[in-house]
C-alpha cells in the first residue's frame, strides 16, 4: 500500500513538474514571436487613453503604492484639474510581488489587502475597505469593473533582477499575470511603475548602494517592456527619488523612514510629482512645476520614526527640487540628475 502511494505521489510530481515545463516553454515562444495580444498593447495608445473624457484608473501593488501616491490627490487638486469624470483606486497589499496578485485573483493568498478609492469624482461599483483570508471578491469585483489605465509593480525585493520575473518563483509569474489582466481587461492601456531603490546600508541592499541598485531597477524595467510593449507608461517615481538624492536635500538615510519605505514628507511628495507628471501633464498640458500644494509632517509621523530626518517638511524651496526631480525623471528615467535648475518642458 505503501509502495502505491508512493508510486502515485511521483507520477503526480512528475505530471506538475513537466506541465510547469511545458507552460515556461509556450511562455518563451510567445514571447520569442512577440506575437501574443497578451503580450503587445491593445488597440488603444497611451496618449488616446489619458486624454479621455473619462479616466478611471487602478494601481495595483504595495507599500510602494501607498507612499507614492499619498499625497497625489492634494497635487492635483492643486492644479486645479477637473476631477468630476476620473476616479483613482488602488488595490494594495504589503509585500505583493505578481505572484501575489495572480494568487490572490484564484483564492490562493492568505495575506490581508486593501481595497481603496484614493480620489476624483466618479465612483466605481466595488466595495473599499479590508480583505483577506483567501477571500478574492475585492480584487474579482475590481477586475470586473471597466478601467481605462492599469498600473502593476515588482515588489522590491525582485525589483533589480529581470531573470527571475518570468519564472515559477515568487518573484516571477510576470507572465500569467499579465495575461491575466490583460484578458480581464481588454480595453484598458496598462503602466508599470518603476519603484525606488533602497538605502546605501539597508540590509537587503544587495549592490550596497542606492544608486547601483536603482540603475539595475531600470535595466530590468527596460528588460520588461522590450518583451511586454503592453506596458505602454512607465511611471518613474523612483528615478524620481534618485535624482532627489543626488540634491543637497538627501539625508543619511537617503529620504527613507527604514531604509526601504519613503520618508514622510519629501520624499512621498517627490513620488507624487512623478506620478502627476506622468498622467495628469499629457492629460491636461499643466505641469508638476509650480503647484502650490505643501506638506508639513504630522506629530504622529514623527513618533512613528526612530529617526526625526526621516520627515522633512515641504517648504518653497524643497518643494521647487522635488519638482524638478520629478520632471527630470519623466523627461530621461534613465538618468541620474541632480535638480539644480528648472527643466525644460
Amino acid at each position: 500500500m505503501k509502495k502505491c502511494c508512493y508510486l502515485f505521489l511521483l507520477s503526480f510530481f512528475l505530471v506538475v513538474v513537466a506541465s510547469c515545463d511545458k507552460e515556461d516553454d509556450d511562455m518563451d515562444s510567445l514571447l520569442s514571436k512577440q506575437s501574443s495580444p497578451f503580450v503587445t498593447p491593445n488597440s488603444c495608445g497611451i496618449d488616446e487613453v489619458l486624454k479621455r473624457d473619462t479616466l478611471r484608473i487602478l494601481d495595483i501593488g504595495n507599500s510602494y503604492t501607498n507612499d507614492g501616491i499619498a499625497y497625489l490627490g492634494h497635487i492635483v487638486e492643486a492644479a486645479n484639474i477637473n476631477t468630476d469624470n476620473i476616479c483613482f483606486y488602488s488595490l494594495t497589499r504589503g509585500s505583493a510581488s505578481f505572484k501575489s496578485w495572480y494568487d490572490c485573483y484564484y483564492g490562493l493568498d492568505n495575506q490581508k489587502y486593501h481595497l481603496n478609492k484614493e480620489f476624483g469624482g466618479l465612483t466605481m461599483q466595488v466595495k473599499t475597505g479590508v480583505y483577506g483570508n483567501g477571500d478574492s471578491s475585492g480584487m474579482q469585483s475590481a477586475l470586473s469593473q471597466k478601467w481605462d489605465l492599469i498600473i502593476v509593480h515588482q515588489v522590491s525585493d525582485y525589483a533589480n533582477d529581470y531573470r527571475k520575473w518570468n519564472t515559477m518563483s515568487d518573484g516571477g509569474y510576470l507572465y500569467r499575470y499579465t495575461k491575466m489582466l490583460s484578458a480581464l481587461q481588454p480595453d484598458a492601456a496598462f503602466g508599470f511603475l518603476l519603484i525606488h531603490s533602497y538605502m546605501d546600508n539597508y540590509k537587503s541592499n544587495t549592490e550596497g548602494s542606492s544608486f547601483k541598485r536603482w540603475n539595475n531597477i531600470v535595466k530590468a524595467t527596460d528588460e520588461m517592456l522590450v518583451d511586454y510593449p503592453i506596458y505602454q507608461l512607465v511611471i518613474p517615481y523612483g528615478s524620481a527619488i534618485q535624482n532627489l538624492r543626488s540634491s543637497s536635500l538627501n539625508n543619511e538615510y537617503d529620504l527613507t523612514r527604514d531604509g526601504t519605505h519613503l520618508g514622510y514628507g519629501l520624499a512621498r511628495y517627490a513620488a507624487a510629482c512623478a506620478y502627476y507628471q506622468s498622467i495628469f501633464y499629457p492629460r491636461t498640458g499643466v505641469s508638476v512645476l509650480g503647484n502650490t500644494w505643501r506638506y508639513q509632517c504630522t506629530s504622529s509621523e514623527l513618533k512613528k520614526v526612530k529617526y526625526l530626518s526621516s520627515c522633512v517638511d515641504v517648504d518653497d524651496d524643497a518643494a521647487h527640487v522635488a519638482q524638478m526631480a520629478a520632471v527630470y525623471a519623466c523627461q530621461n528615467y534613465r538618468n541620474n540628475v541632480a535638480p539644480t535648475s528648472i527643466a525644460t518642458q
